[in-house]
């Protein structure tokens, strides 16, 4: 795995066309990269709403497939693992930077 910091950008441009394939209707980077204090070594903290859609081996092999495009561990949490009013929901509501949104994707066509 390579351990070098990247932008929020290059997250994106490399996590998006992967999340399109999946019934992921959100994700939101957040933790050390949404702040912009990550350094080497750093995981990508990685939230999806998939409303209950992928779960079990297809829920491990999006995670797989997230870290061979990225080349850096990546922590997945699907909002039906997370308790809602907990304080990791809060960090991700309150700190989290948006990278996809299935309703608001117009750059494919539909």
């Amino acid at each position: 795995m390579a351990s070098d910091i990247i932008s929020l950008e290059e997250i994106k441009e490399k996590i998006v066309p992967i999340l399109r394939d999946y019934p992921v209707d959100k994700a939101i980077v957040f933790g050390s990269y949404a702040k912009g204090n990550a350094v080497e070594g750093s995981d990508i903290d990685l939230y999806i709403d998939t409303n209950g859609k992928l779960k079990g081996l297809d829920f491990a092999g999006l995670i797989e497939v997230l870290i061979n495009a990225v080349e850096m561990d990546i922590d997945l949490f699907d909002r039906s693992h997370i308790i809602q009013d907990s304080q990791l929901m809060k960090e991700i509501e309150n700190g989290g930077v948006v990278i996809y949104e299935k309703s608001k994707d117009y750059s494919k066509d539909n």
